[in-house]
């Protein structure tokens, strides 16, 4: 998790770009494909959309998030596409969003916390 937190150190403020996975700009997914390659370069994750990663067999589901876990929200009411962040602690997942672009959310989040979810582990 130190590269992870590593990696949003240098990413935080960035600002949201449709399709981005570099420092200049990150959609959710390209931020967290950007992550997930610094912390893990040897598990080959590139760059995939948010779907992509839902159905990746190196993750699997888990009940008990911890920090460097992914939270994943599907399409459905509220929300026009999938969306996909990285668990930062206890009380925080990061995420780009295109209102804020990279940054912090709470889980107790009015809008984010209203949405169903799920989070995911690397298995390696």
């Amino acid at each position: 998790m130190a590269a992870a937190k590593a990696t949003y150190e240098a990413a935080k403020g960035k600002k949201y770009t449709w399709g981005g996975h570099s420092t200049k700009g990150f959609d959710c997914s390209g931020f967290v494909n950007y992550t997930l390659w610094q912390a893990n370069p040897s598990v080959g994750v590139h760059f995939i959309t948010a779907a992509q990663l839902f159905n990746d067999n190196r993750f699997t589901e888990v009940t008990d998030p911890q920090p460097g876990d992914l939270i994943g929200f599907r399409k459905g009411p509220g929300i026009s596409h999938d969306h996909v962040g990285i668990v930062y602690d206890a009380d925080h997942w990061i995420g780009s969003q295109s209102s804020t672009g990279v940054a912090p959310v709470t889980f107790s989040n009015p809008y984010w916390s209203t949405k169903p979810h799920f989070f995911l582990r690397l298995k390696y």
